[in-house]
């Protein structure tokens, strides 16, 4: 699941013109502003099996907790990147276009041609509201990760600063909670499928 919001967040964070770093992990060298991503709690919730595309799955759903971790150095840099990391998760919420499977720098992979929510705004009263026209055209950031969007939600945002021999180091941490499903392909036929052999 980190994965998921490192894709959501890298290069969408901003302070002086400047992309805020994403640090793998933590460092002994000063890197803030930054931010990192933690699993703070995984458990899992229940096994089924389905069927996709002429094939049978094991589909396996987990409940995650996920920390975003927001470096910094004054307050300003502080609230200026809350802001923007509540504005990005209200963006895959709302399915913001820019939030697409298949968007990149303006681009739609799908169409290889400039996204349509930024060309149709006169046209389309989904574009109007920031949203891909073409439905068949997206994938939003909770399908595309496999999350079950009606459980996803910001638990808290809380403050927990940390005293450093240089000085002190401003910490805000995002605390997402969320299930979530994973897929083990079993390949051959569906369970549903009966084929009847006759002897002639």
């Amino acid at each position: 699941m980190e994965t998921a919001f490192l894709n959501l967040l890298a290069n969408h964070l901003f302070l002086d013109g400047k992309i805020v770093p994403f640090v793998k992990n933590y460092s002994e060298i000063d890197r803030t502003p930054c931010f990192t991503i933690n699993q703070a709690d995984e458990q899992f919730v229940r096994r089924r099996y389905a069927q996709i595309d002429g094939a049978e799955y094991i589909m396996k759903r987990y409940s995650s907790n996920i920390w975003i971790n927001i470096w910094c150095n004054t307050e300003k840099e502080r609230h200026e990147l809350i802001k923007q990391v509540n504005n990005r998760i209200l963006q895959a919420e709302a399915n913001h276009y820019s939030t697409c499977k298949f968007y990149k720098d303006d681009e739609c992979s799908i169409l290889k041609s400039r996204c349509e929510a930024l060309t149709r705004t006169d046209t389309n009263a989904r574009a109007k509201k920031n949203q891909c026209p073409d439905i068949n055209h997206y994938q939003s950031f909770f399908q595309s990760h496999h999350i079950v969007k009606n459980t996803f939600h910001v638990d808290s945002v809380t403050d927990l600063d940390e005293l450093d021999p240089t000085g002190q180091v401003l910490r805000t941490i995002f605390k997402l909670n969320m299930d979530y499903y994973q897929y083990y392909p079993i390949g051959g036929k569906p369970f549903t499928d009966f084929e009847l052999e006759t002897e002639l």
